[in-house]
């Protein structure tokens, strides 16, 4: 692609007649003046103190692409030296002269980096393709470039862009001031109907019958100027500002798929139908096959919405709740047979079908799977036993802080562990206490039993691989926190906010992809056949590979063509191992040159 940018000389002016709405104005010409082609009037009068004619121009407008523009809709869609704007400017900033800086010129030689990776699973996932289709293939590439700074760098400092994306192999590599980075956040959200289309565009990707999980998390704001920043409590305790962020993730493509922004005040367990509604709602009452929420989320209030809204829900469920332990008792029986063993999990597990009592008085039927691990009842009952007996030593060595003070009270008498103890056996730093047998069998009943619960009809088996799958959510927050910092939000207004977020998901999707691509094992052709090369995500980091793939750069030379400079054997096979064999020598089409 070309920078749109005009050097015209006298003898390449082109032809009024074809050029489109050109003005109907005998005395109107062209003129080439400072890069571009300016439509003028002339006007000759005769000048008495100079004693000679003169000429004085009424500017009209400009030409650029055989297209005449007036001057307020040439400032509006073009910066200086016709260089096409990113997102137009409205009216009132024309008036006033509010005009972008100028861009910096193109550099003959670009550094690509890993840029040509990210691109190839931008396109590989279809996001090129859904973001185009929603925002036009310009401002497509440049949330793309965004998405690759805030990788490469670490940071969603976008401000930052405009200086960093000089000499870069960019789908977008014009530059951005940090006026226009504001205007193209916002731009995103002024498109009508943009998330139903985006997001029903990336969820018809998913397989047929995708597991999708679901989570929330606090991002910290400070701006005032958004409504959905309010005090809420934080994960580690206290009252910050913040607005929460809802995320549903595909469990066998890894891809996220829809968010939501919310107030900060609002719990993570309301959230819950909420998504599940706007899925619906995205997608024309498409249902979700099947969404995997936390322990948080567990209630009979809860499950009662899930089971109504006929959602298809398996969340981890609380063993101190009458129903769920009425389950464990008639799945105890079964826990130690071998057709219960579920292979390859080190447990043993057996669904019950249950039908608890709601509230309202529904009858809805529900399906608890219970499961028996011999190395979580091991470490429970370890932890348990150790705790038990330390308060014990801990009892016979009690000594009042003045010796003979009878009126002294052990506090010891108002710990925790003094139910496992029969009352009234055992004096403190005198004689022992005396372990209630009954109290102890029945702390101890369920170790190594954990639960969940679903809403659909399922064995065991398929709860409990779906379930598991479950902490790659946990690992998506993760990535975005860790290498863009999504924690945080840098924005004072809602659209340009949310703006930020559909960048911040483009490069969630991208980093979430290359992980899987990192773990997957390859071949590669030898003489003696087929060779397994193992996982990249065995010998780097996210951050290793990016150092190990810094160098590669492409050369422009005069006539536009590029060529590869700097790369080396290694990063050759980075990107076949990767999945990508040609990342690195053949010229990226889609780069700016």
């Amino acid at each position: 692609m070309n920078r749109e940018v005009y050097m015209p000389t006298k003898s390449s002016l082109p032809d009024p007649q074809n050029v489109a709405d050109y003005p109907d104005n005998p005395k109107a010409v062209m003129v080439s003046a400072r890069g571009v082609i300016r439509v003028v009037e002339r006007l000759y009068y005769w000048d008495k103190e100079k004693h000679r004619g003169c000429e004085k121009r009424n500017y009209l407008g400009y030409v650029i692409g055989n297209q005449f523009y007036s001057n307020d809709d040439y400032h509006r869609l073009f910066k200086r030296g016709g260089v096409k704007r990113l997102v137009e400017q409205d009216d009132e900033s024309v008036k006033s002269g509010s005009l972008s800086l100028d861009q910096l010129g193109s550099l003959e030689t670009k550094l690509a980096a890993e840029f040509p990776v990210y691109h190839a699973i931008a396109q590989e996932i279809g996001l090129t393709e859904d973001l185009a289709a929603v925002w036009g293939k310009d401002k497509a590439n440049a949330a793309l470039s965004i998405a690759y700074q805030w990788l490469h760098t670490g940071s969603n400092a976008a401000y930052l862009y405009e200086s960093w994306s000089v000499n870069k192999l960019l789908p977008y590599s014009r530059g951005i001031s940090s006026k226009e980075m504001s205007e193209f956040f916002a731009s995103l959200t002024e498109v009508s109907g943009w998330r139903k289309d985006f997001f029903n565009a990336r969820i018809s990707r998913l397989p047929d019958k995708e597991m999708l999980s679901f989570d929330a998390t606090e991002i910290a704001a400070e701006a005032a100027e958004i409504s959905y920043a309010q005090y809420g409590m934080g994960k580690e305790g206290g009252y910050q500002r913040q607005l929460g962020l809802i995320l549903l993730v595909g469990h066998e493509s890894h891809m996220p798929v829809l968010f939501r922004v919310l107030p900060g005040n609002i719990t993570d367990v309301t959230t819950v139908q909420d998504m599940l509604f706007r899925f619906d709602e995205i997608t024309d009452s498409r249902r979700v096959f099947g969404a995997v929420v936390d322990r948080g989320y567990f209630s009979l209030a809860n499950l009662a919405r899930f089971v109504d809204a006929g959602s298809r829900v398996i969340v981890a469920a609380k063993t101190d709740s009458i129903w769920i332990q009425d389950a464990i008792e008639t799945a105890m029986e079964h826990l130690w047979s071998n057709a219960a063993r579920i292979p390859g999990e080190h447990c043993w597990g057996w669904t019950v079908p249950v039908h608890p009592g709601f509230e309202d008085g529904g009858n809805r039927k529900l399906w608890v799977h219970v499961y028996r691990s011999d190395s979580k009842s091991h470490t429970e009952n370890t932890a348990f036993y150790d705790e038990l007996e330390s308060f014990q030593k801990e009892w016979l060595r009690w000594r009042p802080n003045h010796e003979g003070d009878s009126s002294e009270t052990c506090p010891l008498l108002k710990s925790r562990w003094m139910k496992y103890f029969k009352p009234g056996i055992g004096i403190p730093g005198r004689t022992p206490l005396e372990q209630d047998n009954d109290a102890v069998d029945a702390a101890t009943r369920y170790f190594g039993i954990f639960c969940n619960v679903t809403t659909m009809e399922c064995s065991a088996r398929e709860a409990m691989t779906t379930y598991r799958v479950r902490d790659l959510i946990e690992k998506s927050f993760k990535g975005g926190k860790t290498n863009i910092e999504l924690d945080v939000v840098r924005a004072h207004g809602e659209a340009t906010m949310e703006g930020r977020f559909i960048i911040g998901f483009a490069a969630m999707s991208i980093l979430n992809r290359l992980y899987v691509l990192m773990k997957q094992k390859t071949y590669t052709e030898t003489k003696s056949g087929l060779k397994e090369m193992p996982a990249l995500a065995d010998e780097m980091t996210f951050n290793e590979l990016k150092n190990r793939l810094a160098t590669p750069r492409v050369i422009f030379d005069r006539n536009g063509v590029g060529h590869w400079l700097e790369v080396t054997k290694r990063q050759h096979g980075i990107a076949a191992r990767l999945g990508f064999p040609d990342l690195y020598t053949m010229i990226p089409d889609w780069a700016e040159k």
